[in-house]
């Protein structure tokens, strides 16, 4: 898991207290603990500092928490809303759902059991974060040129088709070349062979994946192409002189 930043919105002061120090912050891997006791003053919180979620009461001075999650929601749809609160009402907790609220929790609540609903919450945050970085890491690799050369356009390929394994005839029909004269044209203008060049765009890919989410090393190893999660290992060993977690350990 990645650090965390949450908001905690209650006007009674007992209610932030309690869950300040009742909560095992550190646990959950949130390092940065905002609190406000109005709708006005969390709005302030979230337009200063980055907040990945919150947890809110519904009654409060000058607006309503479901005034708050619909603003958050149209505002900064990212953040996770979390209502924490005395009303057991059927159609409060219909609303807060129908406004985006990810659950609905009545007070009192045992600390541990919040630290549950939160761990939930901040697992749909990652979702949101390593979807996000998955998206840049291929829209940055997959960028067409102006004017690809072939060996440009069997680049790509590559790249777009990381998951997959190539072959170089099925690469050389892409550019129209025979499979001979596009492994020496590849190797002239890189300085590499073809499949070097596959294994070290995996490898690259891999780091970057390793390094921006949380996603498992099988996972890396599915998306990047590598039939077993081992001979994954034991290739980015080869290449990098570490394992790929003691790579995103480093980072």
């Amino acid at each position: 898991m990645g650090q965390y930043a949450i908001l905690l919105v209650d006007d009674e002061e007992l209610a932030l207290a309690g869950m300040e120090n009742g909560v095992d912050w550190p646990a959950l891997h949130i390092t940065k603990i905002y609190k406000a006791d109005s709708l006005e003053r969390a709005v302030r919180v979230i337009e200063r500092h980055p907040v990945d979620i919150m947890v809110s009461d519904i009654e409060m001075p000058g607006g309503s928490g479901l005034e708050l999650i619909r603003w958050v929601r149209e505002h900064y749809p990212d953040i996770v809303s979390i209502f924490y609160t005395c009303h057991a009402e059927f159609s409060y907790c219909q609303d807060a759902i129908r406004m985006g609220a990810a659950d609905y929790v009545l007070k009192p609540i045992p600390y541990d059991e919040l630290e549950e609903i939160i761990r939930k919450g901040l697992l749909s945050v990652q979702r949101q974060k390593d979807t996000k970085n998955l998206e840049t890491i291929w829209g940055e690799l997959t960028k067409t040129p102006e004017a690809d050369s072939p060996v440009d356009t069997v680049k790509r390929i590559i790249t777009e088709n990381i998951q997959v394994e190539l072959s170089r005839e099925e690469l050389a029909k892409q550019v129209y070349m025979s499979p001979d004269y596009l492994t020496k044209l590849f190797r002239k203008e890189t300085g590499m062979s073809l499949s070097d060049y596959i294994i070290q765009k995996r490898i690259s890919i891999a780091k970057q994946l390793l390094a921006t989410t949380n996603l498992s090393i099988v996972e890396i190893s599915q998306r990047t192409g590598f039939s077993y999660s081992s001979y994954f290992t034991r290739i980015f060993k080869k290449k990098t002189g570490m394992t790929p977690q003691q790579y995103r350990e480093s980072r």
